[in-house]
């Protein structure tokens, strides 16, 4: 995957591994919620997360 790809997700936070081959990394939970553009770069490999358009995130 190219490290500037944005991967669409359509939940408030995700599970990043690195694609959990060798060069993988432990695994971390990113919230998207933390951030105003509701955007999260993975500080291991650079993956960049995005909320997908349109997708409305509630509060509980």
């Amino acid at each position: 995957m190219k490290s500037e790809e944005i991967i669409e997700v359509e939940t408030a936070s995700v599970a990043c591994d690195g694609d959990g081959e060798a060069a993988g990394h432990p695994r971390v939970f990113l919230s998207l919620k933390q951030q105003e553009s509701y955007e999260v770069i993975c500080p291991y490999c650079s993956k960049h997360y995005r909320l997908k358009e349109g997708v409305q995130l509630h509060d509980h």
